[in-house]
Order: C-alpha cells, then sequence, then structure tokens
C-alpha cells in the first residue's frame, strides 16, 4: 500500500505511544505486520479524544500470541475465531485482529478466512473512514480513498452500500452515526438510498445492538439535523415506532449544547410519550436495562413546576422531593420549551448542592417508646414536612422534640 499522509504521533498521549510502540516493536521484527485501524486513526486524525486501539495483523493468531507472550506481554484470546486477541502493555488495551476476509456473511454474522493481504481486509471494512491504516512512524494508508471523504466530512460505503447493508444491517445505524459523529453530517446519497430501501432489514436486529447505535448518535455532536434525516426517511421509526414531534428534542439539545451537557436518558426521554405503556413498550422494543427504564419512567412522570423565578430555597426543595437527575431534566425542559433566558447558576448550584438525608428515622421513634404502624408512618411524614419547611434546618434534636408533641398512640 502506498504511503498518503504522514500523522503527527502527537495526536496521541505520551502513554498511548509509549505502549503501542511497544507493540510494534515486538510484532514488525520482520516487516510490517502489524498497524493501527480505523477509530483510533479516524479520531487522531480529526484531534478527537482516543478512547480504543485497533491493531489489523498479517500474522495469524497464534504465532502474535507466541511473540507477545515471548515479549513478556499480557495476552488474552478473546475472539480467536474471528481471529482477535487482546494486549495489555501498561494501563492499555489493545484488540489485535488477523487480516481476514469474508468468505459468507447472514446479515449479523460473517464466516472469514485469514489472509494477509491488507487490501482484502480494508475491503470488507463498511466505511472509508474506518479503513485507514497507520504504521509505527506515523505514515498512513489509504487503500479505500477514506481521507477525502474524511477531509470533507462524508460518510461512504466501501464498495455497494446494498451488499454492505445486506452483510450487517447494523450498518444503516452506523451510517447515520458517523455522520453525526464526524462534523459535517454529510451523508453520501448512493449510501442515504440504499439505508432507506433496505430499512426493513433492521427488523432482524436486536434491541440490545439497536440501542447500543441509536445511543451513540443521540450524544453526537451534529445529532439534529441527522435525526431529522432519520425521521424524514423513517429509520427513527424503527427505533421509536412510537415518537413524538422532533421540536422538543430540538429545542433540549440546544439548551444542552449551549450549556456543554449531554445526557443521553435525557434526550430519549425527550422523543417518546410520557405514558406509562408507551415507556414500557419502549423499553422492551430496545432491550433497556431496569435502570434504564426506571430513569425514563421518572423523567415521563415527573411532578416538578418550574417557576423561572423560583429562588434557591425552592431548588432546595424540588432537588429533596424529586431527585437530583429529574429535577435538572425538568429544569432543562421548561426552559428549553418556554425560550426564557436560561441562568447557568442555577443548574451549577442544582448539580452541587449536597442533598440532605432525612435526620429521623422509624427505630428513632421506636427507641422514645412509640409503637410501630400506621400512625408511626405518618409521624415520620409530619416530621419530614416540618423539616423541608425550615428549608432542612431542623436538627435530628429539633425533630425529636417535636414528635413529643404528637399523639403518636391515640387512635384519632
Amino acid at each position: 500500500m502506498k504511503v498518503v499522509r504522514k500523522l503527527d504521533l502527537t495526536a496521541y498521549s505520551d502513554s498511548q505511544i509509549k505502549s503501542f510502540t511497544k507493540i510494534f516493536d515486538v510484532l514488525n521484527g520482520d516487516g510490517i505486520n502489524i498497524r493501527l485501524v480505523g477509530g483510533c486513526v479516524r479520531d487522531a486524525l480529526l484531534s478527537r479524544k482516543i478512547i480504543d486501539f485497533d491493531f489489523a495483523c498479517a500474522l495469524e493468531p497464534k504465532e502474535t500470541m507466541e511473540r507477545l507472550k515471548k515479549a513478556g506481554i499480557k495476552v488474552t484470546p478473546t475472539g480467536l475465531k474471528h481471529g482477535t486477541i487482546t494486549a495489555l502493555v501498561g494501563k492499555h488495551h489493545f484488540e489485535i485482529t488477523t487480516l481476514r476476509k469474508d468468505i459468507e456473511t447472514d446479515g449479523r454474522h460473517a464466516k472469514v478466512s485469514f489472509t494477509d493481504d491488507w487490501q482484502a481486509d480494508a475491503e470488507r471494512r463498511d466505511f472509508t473512514i474506518n479503513a485507514l491504516y497507520l504504521d509505527r512512524d506515523g505514515s498512513l494508508y489509504d487503500p479505500c480513498k477514506g481521507l477525502v471523504d474524511l477531509d470533507e466530512r462524508r460518510v461512504r460505503f466501501i464498495g455497494d452500500p446494498i451488499i454492505r447493508i445486506r452483510e450487517d444491517a447494523l450498518r444503516i445505524l452506523r451510517f447515520f452515526r458517523f455522520a453525526a459523529q464526524i462534523g459535517g453530517g454529510n451523508l453520501d446519497p448512493l449510501g442515504l438510498k440504499a439505508c432507506i430501501e433496505h430499512k426493513s432489514l433492521m427488523d432482524g436486529l436486536s434491541g440490545e445492538r439497536l440501542a447500543q447505535e441509536f445511543f451513540k448518535i443521540l450524544k453526537s455532536d451534529n445529532v439534529m439535523p441527522i435525526m431529522g434525516v432519520m425521521k424524514e426517511c423513517g429509520i427513527l421509526e424503527k427505533l421509536l415506532p412510537d415518537h413524538i414531534d422532533l421540536s422538543k428534542f430540538n429545542a433540549f439539545v440546544a439548551l444542552e449544547n449551549s450549556l456543554g451537557r449531554c445526557d443521553v436518558l435525557m434526550r430519549l426521554s425527550c422523543l417518546i410519550s410520557k405514558n406509562k405503556g408507551d415507556i414500557q413498550k419502549l423499553s422492551h422494543h430496545l432491550k433497556l436495562s431496569n435502570h434504564e427504564t426506571k430513569i425514563l419512567m421518572a423523567y415521563g412522570q415527573h411532578t416538578v413546576i418550574i417557576d423561572n423565578n423560583m429562588g434557591e430555597k425552592d431548588i432546595r426543595k424540588h432537588l429533596y422531593q424529586s431527585g437530583r437527575d429529574v429535577f435538572i431534566f425538568a429544569l432543562l425542559d421548561y426552559f428549553a420549551m418556554t425560550k426564557f433566558n436560561f441562568n447557568p447558576q442555577i443548574l451549577h448550584y442544582s448539580e452541587n448542592w449536597p442533598i440532605p438525608i432525612f435526620p429521623v428515622t422509624g427505630a428513632d421513634l421506636k427507641d422514645k417508646g412509640f409503637v410501630q404502624g400506621k400512625k408511626l408512618g405518618q409521624t415520620l411524614k409530619k416530621l419530614e414536612q416540618h423539616w423541608i419547611k425550615s428549608d432542612f434546618s431542623f436538627s435530628h434534636h429539633d425533630l425529636m422534640k417535636k414528635a413529643t408533641e404528637y399523639d403518636l398512640n391515640s387512635d384519632g
């Protein structure tokens, strides 16, 4: 492959460079056997934070593992069936996958064979911007003309988009995800046409895979225009069959962006109805966790009433009664939809005020001779209301003294 450009390796941290150069040195002893590939190269070119490092390797897994182990590098056979191992150097994990070519695909899984052909390995990947390879010295290899697409912020399938989508229908969502992530949201017309014509293939994808990609779209920099395209071409309906109009979502995201925030579940809540049954239906469709479903329920069913003139005392009351995340969602939702000027200090206060714990328990009352039962619960509730009304200033002593004023054991 021809060198097309040099990448300044300072895009990576010193720790990262030290770790991955060791992998290079161990496996490249007899030639260029290994290159960084995919997202870690793409994101370095975009000056973005590098999270995961992937290597493509011309050596077969067994030989790769032997060489690494001989050099004292810890190795785990994480996906030998597909030629993938994981190497640990310092605090960094590196996935190393033998060059492959597809023998057979069924729309979800591919049967592969190992190869030493870098061009064949590149041509089985999904998008040109993900088929960029990097050598130890910063030399970039671009067999599918991904650099031009990256420079123009364009997402383009490698080869025939229809064939690539039929190989794995999740690539439809990945098409939109990368468009939302790389900046311009420039969608290749042929790729977009293929996604629209084959969107029914998404019906065969698991909820977990749909949610994983959709969440990445939701937190992308360019999510608003891409979401509009997804709605217009019927892709969004495959993810959220009962989604609401995008106006609330767009207003919420715009406000979050102005505040430097991004909360995926809050954004998702702005796309769906508040109806409990609809939230449960969505949770089942996307196979959300119980925790995620509980959060969406809390956002959808909240009863927080926001007043743009409320003071810190009101904020403290809401934070205690509703919980921090629910209150912040209600706060941002209100200001996003009303278009009132939002004071970021309110958000800062809401994020940082330490929510107190009610200082009296049922055990405290029983220690004072109060009897377990309905009356005890009612008394705890009254004491808590007094505590909230005092702006959380009443101490445990104050509240216990107040408790003695109640006739806890009466029937009245």
